[in-house]
């Protein structure tokens, strides 16, 4: 029997949901690193894809670097990395903006294999950090990412009519994105009221709260237009219903590393 791919994204969900939420309450330090190092390995072996590796030897090597350059980031001060980051996602914003006539460069094979480390590197790091600050910290990234990506979806393909990147991603519209800041608010009162123990105002953490979100949208769109440069629609198959492991992570290689330098710039970790 052939299931539906809503059928495969429902029981991919069922089964990795919970999964994810033992590994986030009951892994602590080192267990959850070498968690992360786990899980950087499809990532990294789909980046490899996405930057026009073809052959499995070259994707190996591509693929073992970045699980060596994760191992020794550890001794690199996380400032140094979130500011590399930080540079990227705001540069992000305009290669976005004039794609492809101006920025196709950024997403070709060569450059490809510099962003992956770029991305994958601080965005990993980003999530162990913050999930030594408190399981309430990461979880509430979480369902601020999981939060916008749904009110996005539902908005937009009831609203959406205003593209918003129509050369990387035709279906994402400005109404989605929209809609995807209104849902991720009211989970951020959600989270401030009754999850995190925060040093700082509402009004501030619900500005962290869209700075997240937007950032977010800007990591999909990163990776969807390494997709198209490289003429595929997925970056992978490993989770049934729902592609590969960046398709799942895509928005949070960009937003990991942002919600962690506004809560340490604002003082609130």
């Amino acid at each position: 029997m052939i299931l539906s791919p809503f059928a495969q994204r429902t029981i991919s969900a069922l089964v990795l949901g919970p999964l994810l939420l033992w590994s986030i309450f009951y892994l602590q330090g080192d267990e959850f690193f070498v968690l992360l190092m786990l899980l950087l390995v499809p990532a990294a072996w789909e980046w490899g894809r996405l930057s026009g590796q073809t052959l499995i030897l070259p994707r190996i090597v591509y693929t073992t670097i970045l699980i060596v350059l994760f191992y020794f980031g550890s001794f690199i001060p996380l400032g140094v990395l979130l500011s590399i980051a930080l540079i990227w996602w705001v540069s992000a914003l305009f290669w976005l903006r004039y794609f492809p006539e101006r920025t196709k460069w950024v997403f070709s094979r060569n450059m490809g294999h510099v962003a992956g480390i770029i991305v994958l590197i601080p965005a990993w790091h980003a999530l162990g950090e913050i999930h030594q600050y408190g399981v309430e910290f990461l979880l509430s990234l979480l369902l601020l990412v999981w939060s916008a990506d749904t009110g996005a979806y539902l908005v937009g393909r009831k609203f959406g009519n205003r593209k918003l990147a129509p050369n990387v991603s035709p279906k994402k519209s400005v109404e989605g994105l929209l809609g995807g800041v209104g849902f991720a608010l009211i989970t951020a009162i959600i989270a401030y009221s009754y999850l995190v123990k925060i040093d700082m105002g509402l009004p501030l953490f619900l500005l962290i709260a869209v700075g997240v979100v937007i950032f977010s949208v800007v990591g999909d769109l990163v990776e969807s237009a390494y997709k198209r440069n490289a003429g595929i629609k997925d970056s992978g198959s490993l989770i049934p219903g729902h592609g590969g492991m960046l398709d799942r992570v895509d928005s949070l290689t960009a937003a990991a590393p942002i919600f962690l330098f506004l809560l340490t710039v604002v003082g609130g970790l």
